[in-house]
C-alpha cells in the first residue's frame, strides 16, 4: 500500500508536468488552470494532499509493525526460562516471596555480606544503575535487591546492615538451605559453600557473579556480568522498559 500511495503522487506529478509541456508548444489562448481541462489547479493540490497523507500514513504503520517485529525477536531469540516461584525472608523476618516485587521492575544479585571485593563492587554498580535509570524514569521505578546464600552467617539484621551501606532501597534477603538452594535453583545460579569448619570462621563462598532484570510482571527479562559497565546496563535496562511487553 505504501509503495502504491507512491505511484499515486508520481502519476499525478507526470500528468501535471505533461500538461505544461503542451501549453507552451501551442500559441493560441487557452484557458488558464483551473477553468477547465483534464486536471485543475485545485484537483492537482488535492491530489498532492491526500496522496502525501496516504504515504505519511502507511509510513508510520510501517514503522510501527516494525518496533513489533523487534519486540516479538526480543521476547523470542535469546532468553532462558529464568526464574519462578520462590519464598524467602526479609531483614524484618518477615516471609516473602517473588509476588512480592510484582508489580515494580527489580534487580536480584546473589551474593554474601563476608565476600571481599566482588559483591561490593556490583552492589555499588547496581546502586549507580538504580539511580541512573531513576534519573530518567522516575522515583521508585527500580527496586535493588540483594539474596544471601550464605545463611549461616548473615543473619537478616546482619544483611540490613550491609545493604544500608549501598542503597538506602535495597532489599536485602536471606532464608534456609533449601529455600537458598531452591532459588539459585530457579535462576541457575552457581554456589559452593566449604563445609563447616568453627576453626574456619572467614570461609569464602564461591558463586555466580550476574544481576537478574525482572519485569513488573514477575518475568525474566536480562542479566549483567561483572563485565557489564554501569553505563552499559542502564541503556539496556532503559531500553527494556520502553519495549517490553508480557509473553
Amino acid at each position: 500500500m505504501f509503495r502504491l500511495a507512491q505511484r499515486a503522487v508520481s502519476r499525478a506529478c507526470n500528468v501535471f508536468g505533461q500538461r505544461v509541456v503542451r501549453e507552451k508548444s501551442i500559441h493560441t489562448t487557452r484557458p488558464s488552470m483551473g477553468t477547465g481541462g483534464p486536471i485543475s489547479w485545485k484537483s492537482l493540490v488535492v491530489m498532492l494532499t491526500v496522496g502525501g497523507g496516504v504515504v505519511y500514513y502507511f509510513d508510520n504503520q510501517r514503522k510501527e509493525m516494525e518496533l513489533e517485529v523487534k519486540k516479538k525477536t526480543r521476547r523470542s531469540a535469546g532468553r532462558p526460562k529464568l526464574g519462578g516461584p520462590y519464598e524467602l525472608v526479609n531483614t524484618a523476618g518477615d516471609a516473602v516471596t517473588n509476588k512480592s516485587f510484582e508489580g515494580h521492575w527489580h534487580l536480584l544479585y546473589f551474593g554474601f555480606t563476608f565476600c571481599p571485593d566482588v559483591c561490593p563492587e556490583e552492589l555499588e554498580k547496581m546502586a549507580e544503575v538504580v539511580d541512573a535509570v531513576e534519573a530518567q524514569k522516575g522515583k521508585d521505578t527500580l527496586t535493588p535487591i540483594f539474596i544471601s546464600v550464605d545463611p549461616d552467617r548473615d543473619s537478616p539484621e546482619k544483611i540490613l546492615e550491609y545493604v544500608q551501606d549501598f542503597h538506602p532501597k535495597m532489599i536485602g534477603l536471606t532464608g534456609s538451605h533449601e529455600q537458598i538452594k531452591h532459588i539459585c535453583k530457579q535462576f541457575r545460579v552457581y554456589y559452593s559453600r566449604p563445609e563447616p569448619d568453627p576453626s574456619n570462621p572467614d570461609y569464602l563462598v564461591d558463586h555466580s557473579i550476574i544481576q537478574y532484570l525482572m519485569a513488573p510482571d514477575g518475568a525474566f527479562v536480562a542479566y549483567y556480568g561483572q563485565n557489564t559497565t554501569a553505563d552499559k546496563e542502564t541503556e539496556s535496562i532503559l531500553n527494556h522498559m520502553d519495549t517490553y511487553t508480557p509473553e
